[in-house]
């Protein structure tokens, strides 16, 4: 890699750690908004917002197009880091009218978009394509974009007003978990051990752990990973996997450090069971940190 190509990169990371840091929040703040004929006017309106990292899920339907979409955004690097990278992936249906049958006929689409622009200012975005110069008929999404303390929140919170009820908008935050919870038991039989927990980041170097049940150690090396991207568009724009999590679990006794298996599941405490080779069985319950 050039070497101006690796400080960019190093000041990129920077300033996402940066961003990402304690006390940081990020705020979506949404209108949408129809030409119609002369006359423009606002259909609904909200606001998303969380800590660093958040996204923005969007759904909108009417009797004519169905819109879903999912934002993500990244600091861009620069002087004070007044900018920011939006991404949107898009998953849209038109109806184009009926069969002979009478049935509705829909056009399924997706598509991704990007745009920078800076902290505060707003984005224009067109789900469903910029209009012709002439057009008399148009729909759009203004997004802006606003950082700052979170004040010791560290929740998403989302906020929706609807003026035409003829369009049905829904906002959601996406928060992908920096860190989780995971308590670990060996089971054998009617026999448990106690519980151990852990706190894990996503990615970082698996850990030694020592279980006992019935007098006898078990030592395994956990890690925890983020689950494969999702295949279709539809499910990539409805994040469906945001709070997702694998656990890869491996016996360094039983001889070479081959993964025992690996456990994904949602941080929603609801225990996973993974057999191992010793004959006992791993439960592992994934949730939330308390510092969330």
């Amino acid at each position: 890699m050039p070497r101006s190509s690796s400080r960019s990169a190093l000041a990129a990371a920077a300033l996402l750690a940066a961003l990402q840091g304690p006390g940081t929040r990020v705020t979506y703040r949404v209108q949408v908004v129809e030409q119609s004929g002369g006359s423009v006017h606002v259909l609904a309106s909200g606001a998303v917002s969380g800590p660093a990292g958040t996204d923005l899920r969007l759904a909108m339907r009417t009797d004519s197009a169905e819109v879903e979409a999912l934002f993500q955004i990244t600091p861009e690097p620069g002087v004070g880091g007044d900018t920011v990278s939006v991404a949107a992936e898009f998953f849209t249906k038109r109806r184009l009218g009926r069969s002979r049958r009478g049935l509705p006929l829909w056009e399924q689409d997706s598509y991704r978009r990007y745009v920078r622009v800076a902290w505060g200012d707003t984005a224009r975005i067109y789900p469903l394509g910029r209009p012709r110069p002439n057009a008399t008929r148009g729909l759009w999404v203004d997004l802006a974009l606003e950082r700052g303390f979170a004040g010791g929140e560290g929740r998403s919170a989302e906020e929706l007003q609807v003026v035409d009820a003829a369009h049905d908008l829904q906002l959601e935050a996406v928060v992908r978990p920096r860190r989780a919870r995971v308590i670990l038991n060996l089971v054998r039989g009617d026999t448990v051990s106690g519980p151990r927990p852990l706190d894990l980041v996503p990615e970082a170097p698996a850990r030694r752990v020592q279980l006992v049940l019935g007098g006898r150690r078990t030592a395994l090396d956990v890690g925890l990973a983020r689950p494969e991207p999702a295949r279709s568009a539809r499910d990539r724009v409805l994040a469906l996997d945001a709070d997702v999590v694998c656990l890869r679990v491996v016996a360094p006794d039983a001889g070479p450090t081959q993964p025992v298996g690996v456990l994904c599941g949602r941080l929603n405490n609801v225990a996973r069971r993974l057999p191992l080779p010793a004959g006992d069985t791993l439960v592992a319950t994934f949730v939330w940190p308390g510092g969330r």
